[in-house]
């Protein structure tokens, strides 16, 4: 079984062997450059497409301030509220207590320890954006 396995096998190869030599060897000429004005035009456009998307994606999940991180469930961000350009007023949960600190480019300051933690849960402002949007398209339906 294995003689004739190994006839099989020569036998193939010394065909394709023939075959191969059968041939007249040419010499293969590119007709058209290999890089080409649109091909690289093509690349570079998306190139700039994609860090584009990835630059604008950064800039929306900083702006949306979802970078926000828990150190382990005991300190977290509550609320924040834009001061101005680099000025924000921001009101975190420390353990049981809430501090409400001034954040600047230069520093952070503690503006205020609570005595009595706010809820923010239960507060009106916590509405979400759809039901603020419900809201105003029915304001202005009404006039």
């Amino acid at each position: 079984m294995k003689a004739l396995f190994y006839a099989i096998l020569s036998l193939v190869s010394t065909i394709s062997f023939s075959a191969d030599n059968a041939e007249p060897i040419t010499s293969k000429l590119l007709t058209t450059p290999p890089v080409t004005t649109g091909a690289l035009l093509e690349t570079l456009l998306g190139l700039f497409l994609v860090l584009a998307c990835i630059a604008f994606l950064a800039w929306l999940l900083r702006r949306t301030g979802r970078f926000n991180a828990t150190a382990n469930g005991q300190m977290k961000i509550i609320a924040g509220l834009s001061l101005g350009p680099r000025e924000r007023a921001i009101l975190l949960q420390v353990g049981e207590k809430q501090i409400l600190v001034g954040v600047t480019a230069q520093q952070i300051q503690t503006l205020h320890v609570l005595e009595q933690n706010i809820d923010i849960n239960n507060s009106d402002n916590s509405s979400t954006f759809s039901e603020k949007f419900q809201q105003i398209m029915q304001q202005r339906s009404q006039s």
